[in-house]
């Protein structure tokens, strides 16, 4: 198994450097069941911030898409999957919250914690989280 970061999935999945795509290209083409890549959670979250902030900006549809895509694979293995799949459920059913909002109420609620607390009013609204009174 090989450790993947951010900057790779990312370039392997928008293919916007000729150099560093090709390379990205060549290790996730090359993971099988045998020999797959590992995404961490912060990766995942990272992949979905970095696609809907810098010059990508994909819609949240495009986003979910491209979970789920990975989700599927069969030549990748994820930190606490389900907490992924949970996560991309509700944050599809959202019209805001963020994925990685998402997936740290989900991870939250699967190992155990009562709630998740927070400021973001997205996040407590959509995600899932109980919203904190700041004032």
């Amino acid at each position: 198994m090989i450790g993947l970061d951010t900057n790779v999935l990312v370039r392997y999945l928008v293919q916007d450097d000729e150099v560093q795509s090709s390379i990205a290209s060549k290790i996730i083409d090359g993971l099988t069941q045998d020999d797959p890549g590992f995404i961490s959670s912060v990766v995942l979250a990272e992949t979905s911030w970095v696609l809907a902030t810098s010059s990508y900006r994909l819609g949240r549809e495009e986003i979910g898409e491209v979970i789920d895509a990975l989700l599927r694979s069969h030549d990748l293995v994820f930190e606490n999957a389900e907490a992924k799949y949970r996560a991309l459920a509700v944050y599809r059913g959202g019209a805001s919250v963020d994925f990685a909002d998402t997936l740290i109420a989900e991870t939250a609620k699967l190992s155990g914690a009562r709630e998740t607390v927070t400021f973001d009013q997205k996040a407590a609204r959509e995600g899932g989280m109980r919203l904190l009174d700041s004032v």
